[in-house]
C-alpha cells in the first residue's frame, strides 16, 4: 500500500488520481483479525566493489531505492532502463552501484578475511560472516537447513532513534510507516531463520523491548504457527530509565518452542543464579578428617593413626591401611610422594583421624569422602567427609545428593531451600549479572581498550543464560545469530563451552554499518564504501572481529579505539542517559603499537569450588557468661543474628543447636566438654565466648580452630579474561558469483569455504587446488572433492580408508552420472552433486516477496 500511494501521486490525470486515491483509502480501512502491516517494497543491499557492467541491476549511490537494468556501457557512461517505468537515461558510472534485491537470486561465495586458531584445528570452527544478514540466511538455508539447534538474535528495537535502516536509509521517529517497515524488515528474515531451526526441537530468541515487543509476538505467532510462544521479562538496568513516567529497567525475550522442544529442569534457576540470598552456598559441606582440639595427638587416639591410599592422578582415595603401631614412626619415603595421607598436623607433628579404619572405609564406598589439597611440607594430603550430623540431615531430606563424581567418586551436594531443587526456569530474570551497563559496555570497553562505537551492548551472562538454557545439555549444538552486533554471543558460547568442557559451535552474521556521524565525516573525506579506510570503520571490522578475536586469543593489540570515537551502531535511545558502568571492574588498559597486552577483568563462570574461610570466634569480655540470668542471656543474644531467643536456658553452660550456625560458650569452666561437642557441628560458622579471661579466650581460641578446622564454603569460580578460550573462528565476507561463471567451474575457490563449512567446519580450512587437479582430497577435513568424474575410479581409491569422510562432493552435469558414483561411495557420507545443488538452490530457494 505505502508503495502503491507513491505512485498515485504520480499519476497527471488529476480525475483518475483522485478516485484511485478514494479507492486505495477505502481498502485501508477494512480491518483484518490479527497484525495488519504495510508490506514494503524489498530491500536492497549495495555491492561497492562489484563492477559496473551490462546486465547488472545498479541504482544510483545516492539513492538505493530506485534500481535500473544497465543496457550498455561505453567511456565510462552507463546506459539504464528502469525497473520502475522503463525509462531511459545516462548517467557516469561513478555515480552507480551494483545491487541485490531481496527476493533476487543469488549465488553467494565467502571470501576469506581473517582467522584465529587457539585449539584443535578439528574443533568446528566458529565463524562470522560479514554481509546483509537477509542474503547470508539464504546461504546458511543452504548449510544448515533445519540443523540448527538454536537461534538468538538482538534486532534493531525500532526505537525511532535512528538505530537502523531500511534501503540504506535512517528510519527515525518522524517516519509514518516506522512500524511497518521494521516488520516487513524482521518478518523476512524470519522466513529464512525458521528453515534453520531443527523442526522438533530448534528454539529461537528474539530480544526486544516496549516499543515493537507487542507487534513482534504477533507476528511470531503468524510466521511460527505450530511453535509455542512464551516471554521471559529481563531486568538489564537495576535503576531504571525515565522520562517523567515509569522508569523502564528491563527488556524482553520472545522464546519460540518448536513442538517438542523443552527446557530441562536443573538444580539453578539459571545458569548464573545470584548466590548472595542462598544461604545454602554459604554452608560448610565437608569437615576435615584430620582431628583437631582435644585428643588430636597420635598417643591420644593411636588406633586411629593409619594410612589413606591415595590415586594423585584421579585425586581419588583408593582404601586405608591399618592402624600402625605407636611405637613405629611412618616411613614418608615408602611409597611415591602423593600416594598416601597419614594424619599430620598443620605443626608437623603427627595427629589421629576422626574415625576408625573399617568407618572410613565404609564413607569411601558410599562417597562421603573426598582429597582437598596437597601440603607438600607435610607429604600428605588434606583428606575431607561428611560427618554424622552432615550425614543425618541427608537422611532427613535438608541435605540433597545431587550428583557423584565419576572420577573421585565422592558425592555432590547441595543444601535444600523450601523449595524444590529441581527447578524450572522462570519466566522473570532478576539477576545482577544481567546488568547492560556493568556487564555489557564495561565488558566491551574492556576488551577492546577503551571507548567502543557499539551503543548498549548485553550483558554476556544476559546472552548466556539464554542460550544456556536452551543448549546447557546440547554440548554440540549449532547457534546461530544474524544480528551479531558486537559478538557478544559468541564471547557467551565460548564462556558456555569454557564451563562444560562443550563444543558447540557458533555462527555470526553482522553488517559492516559505518555510523551516521562517521559516514558523514568519512564523505567529507572524499572516501565512499568499498574503500578500505571506510570499510575499517564498519562495525565488523572495528568491533565484532576485534572483540571475538581478542576474547578467544586473551589479549589485544595496542593500541586499537581511536581518540575520539563516535558513538554509532546498536541499540540507540533516545530516553536513555548513559548507563551507570563499575569501570573500575573493567579497566581499560595501554600499551604499545605491537603489545600484547592481557584482557584485564575476570568472567563469572555460575560454577562454585570450595574455600577455606576462617570462621568467627569472637570474645564477649564485659562478664562471665555463667553469672548472666536467662533475661540477660536473651538480652545478649538480641544483638547477635541467628540465635533464637526461645532455645536459651539460664543453667546450661554453652549453647549449640543443630540448626543454628552460632554457639556460645557461658560457662568457661566447661569449656573441653564444649569442645568435644563443637568436634560434630559441621554447620557452626561463628562462636562467641561469654568471659573477661583475655589469656584463657586466646587459647579457647586456638582449640576452637583446631576443632572445626576452617570454614569450607562455596564460592563463585572466576575466569581470567586472559586465559581466552580453545575456540577457532574463521572470518568470511559475503560476495555475489555469476551463476555461468560458477556452472563452468570457473569460481571452486569461491565456493571451497562454503564446501567446508557444509562438512562441519572442521579441520584447517583448505586452499583450492590447481585447476588441472582431479580432485581435493584434504588429509585433515572430513570432505573430499571430485573435479573430473572420469577419474572416479581413482579418486574412490585415494579415499578408501577414510572413516572421518562426512561429505563428498562430485562435479558432474549428468545426473546418472552422479547417482552412479554416489551408490559405490560409502553409506556413511552424504554426497553432493555440483554444481547443480549448489545453482538449484539458490536460484528456487527464493522466498516470496
Amino acid at each position: 500500500m505505502a508503495r502503491l500511494e507513491d505512485k498515485i501521486a504520480e499519476i497527471k490525470d488529476p480525475a483518475l488520481r483522485q478516485i484511485i486515491d478514494e479507492e486505495v483509502k477505502a481498502l485501508k480501512e477494512h480491518k483484518t483479525f490479527g497484525l495488519v502491516f504495510e508490506a514494503h517494497q524489498p530491500e536492497v543491499v549495495p555491492l561497492s566493489n562489484a563492477k559496473v557492467t551490462a546486465r547488472e541491476i545498479v541504482a544510483k549511490r545516492d539513492k538505493l531505492t530506485e534500481t535500473y537494468r544497465v543496457e550498455r556501457v561505453r567511456d565510462g557512461l552507463a546506459e539504464l532502463v528502469s525497473h520502475a517505468d522503463d525509462s531511459r537515461e545516462t548517467v557516469p558510472v561513478e555515480s552507480l552501484v551494483v545491487v541485490r534485491r531481496m527476493g533476487d537470486p543469488i549465488y553467494p561465495a565467502l571470501t576469506p578475511i581473517d582467522s584465529i586458531k587457539n585449539t584443535d584445528p578439528q574443533t568446528p570452527h566458529h565463524i562470522l560472516i560479514e554481509a546483509d544478514n537477509y542474503h547470508a540466511l539464504q546461504l546458511l538455508g543452504y548449510l544448515y537447513a533445519g540443523k540448527v539447534d538454536c537461534i538468538y538474535i538482538d534486532p534493531p528495537y525500532n526505537t525511532g532513534a535512528r538505530d537502523w535502516k531500511y534501503n540504506n536509509d535512517y528510519v527515525d521517529s518522524n517516519d509514518t510507516w516506522r512500524h511497518s517497515k521494521w516488520l516487513t524488515f524482521i518478518e523476512k528474515r524470519l522466513i529464512l531463520a525458521k528453515r534453520l531451526l531443527k523442526p522438533d526441537t530448534g528454539v529461537l530468541i528474539v530480544t526486544i523491548d516496549e516499543h515493537e515487543v507487542h507487534h513482534l509476538g504477533m507476528l511470531l505467532e503468524r510466521v511460527f504457527p505450530d511453535a509455542y510462544v512464551q516471554m521471559a521479562t529481563i531486568v538489564i538496568n537495576q535503576k531504571g530509565v525515565s522520562q517523567g513516567r515509569l522508569a523502564r529497567a528491563e527488556e524482553y525475550a520472545l522464546f519460540v518452542f518448536m513442538p517438542n522442544a523443552y527446557l530441562k529442569t536443573h538444580h539453578d534457576d539459571l545458569l548464573s543464579p545470584d548466590r548472595s540470598n542462598q544461604k545454602r552456598f554459604q554452608t560448610p559441606r565437608w569437615e576435615w578428617l584430620l582431628r583437631g582440639g582435644s585428643n588430636s595427638r597420635r598417643e591420644d587416639r593411636p588406633k586411629l593413626f593409619y594410612p589413606i591410599y591415595v590415586n594423585p592422578i584421579r585425586k581419588a582415595l583408593m582404601g586405608v591401611g591399618e592402624p600402625l603401631p605407636l611405637e613405629q614412626i611412618p616411613d614418608l619415603d615408602a611409597f611415591p610422594e602423593g600416594t598416601i595421607a597419614w594424619p599430620i598436623r598443620t605443626d608437623g607433628t603427627y595427629g589421629n583421624w576422626q574415625v576408625n579404619p573399617p568407618s572410613f572405609k565404609e564413607l569411601i564406598d558410599q562417597g562421603f569422602a573426598k582429597l582437598g589439597g596437597y601440603d607438600k611440607n607435610r607429604k600428605t594430603w588434606t583428606v575431607l567427609y561428611l560427618n554424622r550430623g552432615t550425614r543425618k540431615r541427608i537422611e532427613n531430606g535438608e541435605i540433597n545428593i545431587v550428583g557423584r563424581d565419576e572420577t573421585t567418586g565422592s558425592v555432590q551436594i547441595e543444601y535444600s531451600s523450601s523449595e524444590s531443587r529441581l527447578r524450572n526456569i522462570k519466566t522473570v530474570w532478576h539477576r545482577g549479572t544481567h546488568d547492560s551497563g556493568i556487564y555489557g559496555s564495561s565488558v566491551l570497553r574492556s576488551i577492546l581498550g577503551g571507548e567502543s562505537k557499539f551503543s548498549f551492548p548485553k550483558s554476556i551472562y544476559a546472552v548466556r543464560d539464554a542460550i544456556a538454557s536452551v543448549v546447557r545439555d546440547r554440548q554440540n549444538a549449532l547457534i546461530v545469530d544474524f544480528f551479531a552486533g558486537s559478538g557478544t554471543t559468541l564471547n557467551a558460547v565460548n564462556l558456555l563451552n569454557a564451563i562444560d568442557s562443550g563444543q558447540r559451535q557458533c555462527v555470526l552474521v553482522t553488517n559492516n554499518e559505518v555510523s551516521e556521524a562517521e559516514t558523514n565525516e568519512l564523505k567529507s573525506r572524499g572516501l565512499q564504501p568499498g574503500d578500505d579506510d571506510y570499510e575499517a570503520m564498519g562495525i565488523c571490522r572495528s568491533v565484532t572481529w576485534p572483540r571475538s578475536k581478542y576474547t578467544i586469543q586473551g589479549f589485544r593489540d595496542a593500541p586499537l579505539a581511536p581518540k575520539n570515537p563516535i558513538v554509532g551502531a546498536g541499540h540507540a535511545r533516545e530516553d536513555s542517559p548513559s548507563i551507570a558502568e563499575d569501570s573500575r571492574a573493567w579497566p581499560a588498559p595501554t600499551g604499545e603499537v605491537g603489545e600484547k597486552i592481557p584482557l584485564p577483568g575476570e568472567y563469572l563462570t555460575g560454577r562454585t569450588k570450595p574455600k577455606e574461610k576462617r570462621r568467627t570466634i569472637q570474645q564477649l569480655g564485659f562478664a562471665e557468661g555463667r553469672n548472666l540470668t536467662l533475661a540477660q542471656r536473651k538480652q545478649l543474644v538480641s544483638l547477635i543474628p541467628a540465635v533464637p531467643q526461645s532455645k536459651l536456658e539460664a543453667d546450661t553452660p554453652w549453647f549449640l543447636a543443630d540448626d543454628c550456625p552460632v554457639s556460645i560458650l557461658w560457662d568457661v569452666q566447661h569449656a573441653e566438654n564444649w569442645l568435644d561437642a563443637l568436634a560434630e557441628a559441621d554447620q557452626i560458622t561463628a562462636v562467641y565466648v561469654v568471659t573477661a579471661e583475655n589469656k584463657l579466650f586466646k587459647t579457647l581460641k586456638e582449640q576452637v580452630e583446631d576443632t572445626l578446622g576452617p570454614l569450607l564454603v562455596e564460592e563463585e569460580e572466576k575466569r581470567p579474561l586472559s586465559a581466552g578460550f580453545p575456540a577457532n573462528l574463521d572470518y568470511f565476507k559475503l560476495d555475489f558469483l555469476q551463476p555461468t561463471e560458477v556452472q563452468m567451474g570457473r569460481q571452486f575457490a569461491a565456493i571451497l569455504p562454503i564446501l567446508w563449512m557444509m562438512a562441519g567446519a572442521k579441520g584447517k580450512r583448505p586452499e583450492p587446488s590447481a585447476p588441472s587437479a582431479p580432485w581435493l582430497i584434504p588429509h585433515d577435513c572430513p570432505f573430499a572433492v571430485l573435479m573430473h568424474e572420469k577419474r572416479f575410479c581413482e579418486f574412490r581409491a585415494k579415499i578408501d580408508g577414510r572413516t572421518d569422510l562426512t561429505h563428498i562432493f562430485l562435479v558432474t552435469n549428468s545426473d546418472s552420472a552422479f547417482h552412479d558414483m554416489r551408490g559405490e561411495l560409502p553409506k556413511t557420507t552424504q554426497a553432493v552433486q555440483l554444481y547443480k545443488s549448489y545453482l538449484n538452490n539458490f536460484k528456487i530457494n527464493v522466498p516470496r516477496q
